[in-house]
């Protein structure tokens, strides 16, 4: 995979947490414990996300790329950063991004 390949899988990656924020979360009551990343919900999601990056990048490996065997720093790798970047759509913790004065 060359670079603009990364960069669009993150931007996507990047896209479906923030939807998921968007059309999920915030349509729901409010909670008790304030979303973040140690909120049960967010890390369910988060751990969803991993697991369907694992497959897509076993995908994008045998497929796009030709592996024929399981390639499994490749995967893992891949799926971990992929998730970490969905974190930053997911999580609302600093969704507003105040500058401090």
């Amino acid at each position: 995979m060359n670079f603009l390949s990364y960069v669009l899988l993150g931007g996507l990656s990047y896209a479906a947490g923030r939807a998921v924020r968007i059309y999920v979360l915030d349509k729901q009551p409010k909670p008790e414990q304030p979303y973040n990343l140690k909120h049960p919900a967010i890390l369910a999601y988060l751990a969803g996300f991993f697991i369907i990056m694992l497959i897509i990048s076993w995908l994008i490996g045998r497929y796009l790329l030709g592996h024929v065997t399981i390639d499994l720093p490749f995967i893992i790798v891949n799926s971990l950063v992929a998730t970490f970047v969905y974190s930053f759509g997911l999580n609302p913790e600093k969704a507003n991004y105040e500058v401090p004065d």
